[in-house]
Parts: structure tokens; sequence; C-alpha cells
């Protein structure tokens, strides 16, 4: 059987595609902005198939089965891929769309280790891990300037039709009203951060760990479409990782600049982020503070630290020798923050696949620290609340092989009527508490103030540093 391709009007943007398929089950949009060497963007609704794992526990279409979510995801591709490869030259050619959530680190870890730990309770209903197939999708190339409705064999022609016209007819998509109905409320004081802050220096003294990347979660209530959030948030952020996933428990609202890692064939890139200061509106002083960020020995150690670590990662997959630092310490700067970005490659041993490669990098070293394990373990202990799909990874994995995932840091949570994000940072030995605060709210400021900026009539805008 063929696969069926369908050119649509060139939009340049992939909004306006993904909310005529909003109505869908779990439909997803994944956006690059058009950065460098990013040129597509891809929409998908209604898989076919949907893995979860929830507290262990790993199903497929509602059915229990056997093994870590990994390898479920690996498997249902392996049975679901079509005989013949699509006939466009995409990176992502149908296949496997969604989230692993931080959580689900706990379920990939030796078995010694699974319970360890204390888990923070889990106060948001969402699975740990929640991945689409999806036969049918849509995919922008900003180089060429094309979009197509992208179809593999196993769709119906009945399904292909209802796609069309959801995507031709023009159709009023749901309003897009939304407003914040309470004050921005952190999940810790000041002074706790500070006391678990202390605890990480201690542990960092005594030799049990060189960095933790500790968080802390912000949540506030709203009313009305999470999606209208999005479009403004999105106006406000161009990521070239940015990600709408909507699903029964909760939407998932990511505007991540960072790339957990990438396989192209059988090559591996991944690109830590370590190493930020904020924009200024005066050129002078935004040029000074990059400067400042580029030179400065703390954050060069901190981002060296999880290059090192993330060696390790790709260590378990990697062809020996193939692994290369590309780029080291580069200064990428986006809407409020300057960052240092890294890159370091490698080539995919024989006999494995994208998930065993994500198995082995997850979740990603630059939001746990090093060691990564000893890390994860201080962060159990300290941190009171769960990430979530925060901290994870958001993407796709191709029938035809290809992976590519964000770091979902900048990255909001919205339940029926409550909405989290997070913000952290990497504490080495010679951080300070008072900077390490700031900067955890600097990273997130631009959420806070759109949530600010939400606020119902009436409420004035504000932000609540007390406890939730």
């Amino acid at each position: 059987m063929p696969w069926h391709l369908q050119s649509l009007p060139f939009a340049t943007d992939a909004f306006s595609w993904f909310r005529r398929l909003e109505r869908e089950p779990l439909p997803f949009v994944l956006e690059s902005h058009k950065a460098v060497n990013q040129r597509y963007d891809i929409i998908g609704a209604a898989p076919s198939q949907v893995i979860s794992a929830r507290n262990g526990v790993v199903q497929v279409n509602g059915a229990v089965v056997n093994g870590d979510a990994f390898a479920a995801v690996q498997r249902v591709m392996e049975a679901h891929r079509p005989s013949t490869c699509c006939p466009l030259d995409l990176p992502f050619q149908g296949g496997a769309a969604g989230y692993f959530g931080y959580e689900l680190n706990r379920d990939s870890r030796p078995p010694d280790l699974q319970g360890a730990e204390h888990p923070a309770p889990a106060d948001v209903a969402m699975p740990d891990m929640l991945v689409g197939i999806y036969d049918a999708f849509i995919s922008i190339d900003h180089h060429l300037r094309t979009t197509h409705l992208v179809c593999a064999p196993a769709v119906s022609a009945a399904r292909r039709a209802h796609l069309l016209d959801l995507l031709l007819n023009n159709s009023a998509p749901p309003e897009l009203a939304f407003k914040t109905t309470s004050p921005i409320q952190a999940s810790i004081s000041q002074a706790e951060y500070n006391r678990a802050f202390n605890t990480i220096k201690d542990f960092i003294l005594a030799g049990d760990c060189y960095q933790v990347n500790y968080t802390q979660r912000f949540s506030a209530f709203y009313q009305g479409n999470p999606v209208g959030l999005y479009a403004a948030l999105r106006s406000r952020q161009r990521a070239p990782f940015s990600a709408c996933l909507l699903t029964p428990d909760a939407a998932i609202l990511s505007f991540s600049p960072e790339r957990l890692v990438r396989l192209e064939g059988r090559r591996i890139v991944t690109q830590p982020i370590k190493g930020t200061r904020a924009r200024h509106s005066d050129p002078a002083e935004d040029q000074r503070l990059a400067m400042e960020l580029q030179h400065s020995d703390k954050d060069r150690a901190e981002n060296l630290m999880i290059v090192d670590l993330l060696r390790n990662d790709l260590g378990k997959t990697a062809v020996p020798g193939s692994i290369k630092v590309e780029t080291l310490f580069e200064l990428v700067s986006f809407a409020s923050v300057h960052h240092l970005v890294s890159t370091i490659s490698g080539e995919l041993r024989p006999g494995l696949n994208a998930m065993d490669l994500l198995r082995a990098c997850f979740p990603g070293g630059s939001v746990t620290g090093a060691p990564k394990r000893r890390a994860m373990e201080i962060i159990d202990d300290l941190e009171p609340v769960r990430r979530n799909a925060y901290c994870g990874a958001i993407g796709y994995y191709s029938y035809h092989g290809n992976l590519d995932t964000n770091l979902p840091i900048r990255t909001l949570v919205c339940g029926a009527d409550t909405l989290h994000y997070w913000g952290g940072g990497g504490i080495v030995a010679d951080s300070n508490a008072d900077q390490e605060y700031a900067e955890s709210l600097l990273k997130v400021n631009f959420i806070s103030e759109v949530l600010a900026a939400l606020r119902e009539p009436g409420n004035i805008p504000g932000f609540n540093m007390a406890p939730g």
C-alpha cells in the first residue's frame, strides 16, 4: 500500500495548523521557530497506539505489558513500522511522539536503587510517560517553504478525508480565552531554598558530589484554555525546542532552549546548557553581560562537569572512540537570557536503537548533576514536589530510526485548574545562595510576567514568594 501525501498551503506558523487539530485526541506540535539548523515543524493528533507508564506500570492501549517504558515504545514501533519508507526526506516519517517524565528515571535505575529514595507524592495526576504512535502528521519545511499532510499506508481513506476536512474547511477552533485566578506561589520559601542549598554544599564539600541541579516549583490557579497561554508565551519566547501537547490529564507547554539528544542515521548529538546571564535592553550592557558569562570560570567549570557526564552517558551506547566534543562554551542568546551551550557527538553502536540511546541519557545530566546517580538521590530527598514532564524529554522517534528530544526546561504543566512550572540551576562548590536563587527566578521570568499580566480583572498582578 502506498503512502499518501497532500500538499497544504505553506504557513510559516505551525500554531495555526495545530489549532485545527486541537479537538482531536492527543494533539501535539513541535516547533523550531526556524532556529539555526532546524528547518521543520511537526504537528499530529489521534495516534493509532498509546503507550503510557505510571509508577512502573507500563500499558499499551490500556493493557499492561512487561518491560520498561523505553522497551515498550520500541516494541510497538517495530510492530507498526510500515514496510515502505516515506517518499519525502523528512526527519520525522511517522512514529512515536510524546513526553517522558523525569520520574521515569526511577524505573530505569538498577533494581537495588529503585526504592532507595523517597520521592515526593504525586500531586499532579498524569502518567510518568505518554507516547502516541502517529501514522498521519503535518510537516512544515521552512527551507523549501512547503507544508504536507503525510499519511502512512495504514491510514484509512476515511481518516485522510476527515483530516483534510479539519485542515481546510476553516471551522472555528476552540476559544483561546485564558486567565490566572490567583497569585503565583512558590513550593518553598527563600529560607527553605537556602537550607536545601546549604545541605547540597555540605554534600559537595564532603565529596559526595560535584554538582546538583536543584529546582523549585511555582503554581497558580487558572481558568480557560491552556492553548491560550501557549499562544501568549510563544509570542514572548520563541524557543528552538518548543512544544505543546494536550493530554487527558494535563496540557504540557514547553519553551525549551535545550536539546537532550538527537539521533540522525547513526550520528548522536547532545547539547547541554550550563551558564546563564540576563539580557539587557542597553546593547552595551547586554554585550558586557555576554562577555562576563563567556569568561566566567565558575560557569565554564559547571558546563564542563556536565559535558564530562554526558560523554560518559553517550559511552554506554556509542561506538568506542567516536565521542567528540564539537564545541565548548558556545554563547547562545535568547530573548531574555544568554546561555553557554556545548555540543557532544558520537556514533550509535550497531544493534542498538534510539530507545537504548534515550534510556542511557535519561534524564539529562544538565538537570541532575554529577555524578548523576548521587545527584538524583539528593534531588529526591530535597525537592518537595515531583518534576513530572519537566526535566524529562519531549520529542519524536521516527519509524526510520531518527530521534530528536528536547530537555523540557521552561515548561509548564496545566492540570484541570492549576498550572505548575519550575526554575532551577546547578549548585557547585563556589555557588552563592542568593545568586542561585535569583537565577532560578530569572530563567522563568518570562512565564511569571505573562501569568501576572493574565490575572483576572480586579486583581493586582503579583508574585507571592510564600510557599503554596
